[in-house]
């Protein structure tokens, strides 16, 4: 048998954010090894890796791999892609001597973007190679701290609002819940019944496919965690409700966020047993911003999450993006409208492409509202007639 018929080694990988205990589920996990031969690589941005040394020091790792001074999604992921291929060599054909690795967890910073990590199996390189051909990802696991979460959406009078690059820690929570196949609500024995519900009525707004799991001090079964492949790329990144939300509304032949996640995903016995409504507002006239953030700030209750492109009355050339998590509402610009390009001369009206001639309309052109809006116990009559005052 050769290395390219032996199976690839699975790679499971653990996001969350600061002190949810990525690090005591990991070593959890290395203790239920049983003789199977686990690799562990721990990323940490600073110099000296106090996680790694934890790891180290366990029983159940085969190998022990630190990647410091960097996040693994971004300044670090050439040292990730390296190490995993190194370690899924190992005990192959042509490979370093040693027996296979029978599975390669990777823990990543507090800060890490999943999807960034996941595109690592995803994009070939100028060589045509790409991470998958050497390892499988089998899960994105993203851990969350019970109490924390609840925080992030405990009812508040009013969200704070930021502007341009600015991105508020909320976010980077929702991007690792959002892109995940499991989520770990850990800390469960801080809660009681009636805020685990709530967590997980959040949760099931922000990603109902991710399947979830509740814990105390990071202890979940190695079976469940690592018993099977979980990551599909069309559907763990475009498990976000507010994609399949946007991607659900007047399907246009060419146009997704992201490829289409199976009819399957949604489940909407569990959208009626948690409250949550979800729905896209669209309009063909300019917002008010002034009024838009007022109103996604304090006037629409039981909002959880928005996000979508904006067509700014101060600002019509531009497409704005607006983002609401927890209590944050974020907006910048993306770039300009097609409609804008034409009209200024810098384009030319032959050449847009078939998804902009399909989304156009006179005398916009492509510009528009187009926002997913998800909530518990969300009024949807009631907020598109809130976002309609808001419309010039």
């Amino acid at each position: 048998m050769t290395a390219t018929t032996l199976p690839l080694t699975p790679v499971t990988i653990l996001c969350g954010f600061l002190g949810v205990g990525k690090t005591t589920l990991l070593l959890h996990l290395l203790g239920q090894a049983e003789g199977r031969r686990w690799a562990a690589v721990v990323n940490d941005l600073a110099s000296v890796n106090i996680d790694g040394a934890l790891v180290r020091s366990a029983t159940g790792v085969g190998e022990m791999v630190e990647i410091g001074n960097g996040c693994v999604c971004c300044s670090s992921k050439d040292e990730l892609a390296e190490t995993i291929v190194k370690l899924a060599l190992t005990g192959r054909p042509g490979g370093p001597e040693g027996r296979p690795f029978d599975h390669i967890l990777v823990e990543t910073t507090g800060v890490a973007e999943p999807r960034g990590i996941a595109n690592l199996f995803l994009r070939k390189n100028p060589f045509g190679r790409s991470l998958a051909d050497f390892a499988t990802l089998s899960a994105l696991v993203t851990v969350v701290d019970a109490r924390a979460l609840l925080e992030q959406w405990e009812d508040r009078p009013l969200r704070r609002v930021v502007a341009g690059t600015e991105r508020p820690v909320v976010e980077l929570l929702l991007d690792q819940v959002e892109v995940a196949d499991v989520v770990v609500i850990n800390q469960c024995d801080r809660i009681n019944d009636r805020e685990r519900a709530r967590i997980e009525a959040v949760l099931e707004g922000l990603n109902a496919r991710a399947e979830r799991v509740g814990t105390e001090h990071g202890q979940v079964a190695s079976e469940f965690l690592l018993g099977r492949v979980r990551f599909d790329p069309s559907a763990t990144l475009g498990g976000a409700r507010w994609i399949g939300t946007l991607n659900a509304v007047a399907p246009i032949a060419g146009r997704s966020l992201v490829s289409r996640a199976p009819a399957s995903a949604a489940r909407p016995e569990h959208e009626r047993k948690y409250g949550i409504r979800s729905f896209v507002y669209q309009a063909r006239r300019p917002f008010d911003r002034v009024a838009l953030t007022r109103v996604l700030a304090s006037g629409l209750p039981g909002l959880l999450r928005a996000k979508g492109f904006f067509w700014d009355a101060s600002q019509p050339d531009e497409m704005g993006l607006v983002s609401v998590a927890g209590g944050v509402v974020r907006i910048e610009f993306l770039s300009y409208w097609w409609a804008a390009l034409v009209e200024s001369g810098k384009a030319r009206r032959e050449d847009r492409p078939p998804m902009i001639c399909a989304l156009w309309k006179e005398p916009g052109g492509d510009r528009r509202q187009e926002i997913a809006l998800i909530g518990i116990g969300l009024d949807e009559s009631a907020a598109r007639a809130a976002l309609d005052g808001c419309l010039v």
